[in-house]
């Protein structure tokens, strides 16, 4: 089975602070993304870490599973650590097994077409990462966009921050070191939106 895991956090503590433009971009990207994986064989779960209460995610609740948790009052070092806690509870929750495949996606990041969903419920691979260095836009060996990946969930379960590098980097030395079966995306057609600014990127 496939999962769309697409996190969310509507009060957030990291990054610029803007509550509308966070409602506004999460609505955009959130409803694209529902949008392109309609047709395929995916389920898609709206993950929020704020604890269970009336939102504006609930007017997705009809096209998926709205699932809050408590993980943003965990206090972490990066962002990325309450998101991982967050995946790990899906998939606790609704025991999905390890050879799921399971797709993240930023729930502020907007996909611009459905060219990753369709290779992911196509093909056969272990994991579905862009390999790059965000700040610069250039390829990394050992650096990737955590904004949308694929991957079986065995490797999730197995996997946890250390803090000694980023999140993007410790995240895919960890791929290079236990995945052999790796398709490495040229394109994802994801526009990021950068949290520190509002910048927007093509990745």
């Amino acid at each position: 089975m496939i999962y769309l895991i697409i996190t969310t956090c509507l009060n957030n503590k990291y990054g610029k602070n803007d509550l509308e433009h966070r409602k506004r971009t999460y609505i955009r990207s959130i409803s694209k993304a529902l949008e392109f994986s309609k047709h395929l064989h995916i389920k898609p779960i709206i993950v929020e870490n704020n604890g269970l209460r009336e939102t504006y995610l609930n007017q997705f609740a009809g096209q998926c599973d709205v699932v809050y948790t408590e993980n943003n009052l965990v206090q972490a070092k990066d962002k990325a650590q309450n998101e991982l806690l967050d995946i790990k509870e899906i998939i606790q929750k609704y025991n999905i097994q390890d050879d799921d495949k399971i797709i993240k996606l930023t729930g502020r990041y907007t996909l611009l077409n459905a060219e990753f969903f369709n290779l992911v419920c196509t093909t056969n691979f272990d994991a579905y990462v862009k390999f790059i260095n965000i700040c610069l836009m250039k390829y990394c060996i050992n650096d990737c966009a955590l904004g949308l990946y694929a991957i079986k969930a065995k490797y999730l379960k197995n996997f946890n921050y250390q803090f000694k590098q980023s999140p993007e980097m410790e995240f895919a030395t960890y791929l290079r070191r236990n995945v052999k079966n790796i398709s490495e995306i040229k394109h994802l057609m994801l526009v990021y939106c950068l949290a520190e600014n509002f910048r927007q990127l093509l990745v």
